[in-house]
């Protein structure tokens, strides 16, 4: 049995005006991840095991987790996420793959780096979902209008 090729990594990235500090904590905060992406038990320590929870779409039951990788405070963030279905119905199959969140300061804000690494040509239907306009895009979006709302708090 061959392996599946690695499909190319999804890319998102874009500049926001408020700094890595209020960013960083949008990655980070459970409750803040919760608003513009999942429920969680995220916590950025290298080692932490964190489950997302999601409404479940087709055979997938809404679980993915995974295991913090690399957190380096207000420049760079890492940590796998598994999950799905091991079946081939439905929404789609078992991935286990790799966010990897970039922040490099420019003059005028913060340049915010998503990339999501390990797709293969076996998860290609979730692939698809998460580099369209509704997947990636929209969380970064998301994530965009959280952070903002953190800026004009403080």
């Amino acid at each position: 049995m061959t392996e599946a090729a690695e499909l190319p990594s999804i890319v998102v990235e874009g500049m926001l005006v408020p700094p890595a500090e209020t960013i960083w904590r949008a990655l980070t905060e459970p409750d803040l991840i919760a608003r513009w992406f999942m429920p969680n038990s995220f916590a950025a320590e290298v080692g932490h095991k964190y489950v997302f929870r999601s409404a479940p779409m087709g055979d997938w039951d809404g679980v993915s987790g995974g295991e913090v990788l690399d957190a380096d405070p207000f420049w760079r963030l890492r940590y796998t996420w598994r999950g799905g279905s091991q079946t081939l119905q439905g929404f789609g199959h078992y991935i286990d793959t790799v966010l990897t969140w970039t922040l490099s300061p420019l003059p005028n804000g913060t340049h915010v780096r998503l990339e999501h690494s390990g797709f293969t040509e076996d998860s290609a239907a979730v692939y698809a979902i998460m580099n369209s306009e509704n997947g990636w895009n929209a969380v970064v979006n998301r994530l965009a209008k959280v952070v903002v709302e953190l800026d004009e708090a403080d």
